[in-house]
């Protein structure tokens, strides 16, 4: 079997490809046929004489050891099989939007995905064979689960004291420090307080900054947060606001005292969003501090 890596991502909406569909969707009703074919649609809406492939793999609801998945299925049978059809597989939520589709060559009943799924989400897929504009019946839509986040445990002894409400994401272990952003979105999975950012709350966002950056010392100490200079706006357990030099910046770390990385872009308004980018500093007067937790 031919195997082929596509790529399942926000950017297939190039492809043009509606936003939603049901749980179990319906094939298309008005596909053109083939030349040379019959042209008179079955019930289903297909045009092609041909069976429906066979999903073999994920099925079932299985729980996938990688969000990288390997989809493959049994060829369509059939009047038209012979000539060799080309496929196409459909990939959804578990509530039936749309999140990609990809159009296989002749031949090809076997790809792995290049872009990884989110993790513990079940997704949906099904596949049809398609000849020169006609279309054969869609397969049963199957169902699998991607993995769940691995948990980091952090050695003994260190890091700071106080504890998250939730384990630590192996994503946030040992790492480059200039691409921790998979732990921060990691992170943003587990944390209320990020719910909370997300609403708008700079507080949260404050707080959240302080989780993640206490994660990334147990297993790196020099993960640090910044005491902000006097006047600038800062955010302390509680609150958010002017700083006299006893606050600590919103939205940013320190790593080894002289990298600084931000976090969270637009913290404390309506849309924040997460980051991992390096930013200049630190500033004249601020102090890192050990990342300690709000408690």
């Amino acid at each position: 079997m031919a195997r082929r890596r596509f790529r399942l991502s926000a950017g297939l909406a190039a492809l043009g490809l509606a936003a939603a569909c049901s749980q179990n969707p319906a094939g298309p009703t008005t596909p053109s046929a083939a030349a040379g074919s019959d042209t008179t649609a079955n019930a289903d809406g297909s045009t092609l004489k041909i069976s429906a492939p066979t999903p073999r793999s994920p099925v079932g609801g299985e729980r996938l050891t990688t969000a990288r998945p390997t989809f493959s299925f049994d060829a369509a049978t059939g009047r038209y099989a012979a000539a060799s059809p080309s496929y196409r597989i459909e990939v959804f939520t578990s509530d039936g939007a749309l999140l990609g589709a990809r159009d296989l060559p002749a031949g090809t009943t076997s790809y792995v995905a290049d872009t990884d799924l989110g993790l513990n989400e079940t997704f949906l897929w099904r596949v049809r064979a398609e000849l020169d504009g006609a279309v054969g019946p869609w397969s049963a839509t199957e169902s699998f689960l991607t993995p769940a986040p691995a948990v980091f445990t952090p050695p003994p002894g260190s890091g700071s004291g106080g504890t998250l409400p939730f384990p630590i994401p192996a994503a946030c272990g040992p790492g480059d420090p200039s691409n921790r952003f998979a732990c921060v979105s990691a992170m943003a999975r587990l944390s209320a307080e990020w719910a909370a950012c997300a609403r708008g709350i700079g507080i949260g966002c404050h707080r959240f900054t302080r989780q993640v950056v206490y994660a990334l010392a147990q297993s790196d100490p020099g993960y640090q947060l910044i005491q902000a200079q006097p006047g600038g706006h800062a955010c302390n357990c509680s609150a958010c606001g002017p700083s006299d030099g006893t606050m600590l910046r919103e939205d940013t770390t320190v790593y080894r005292g002289n990298r600084v990385y931000d976090m969270i872009t637009g913290a404390g308004g309506s849309s924040p969003g997460l980051t991992w980018s390096s930013v200049p500093g630190p500033r004249p007067g601020d102090i890192p501090k050990d990342a300690v937790l709000c408690q």
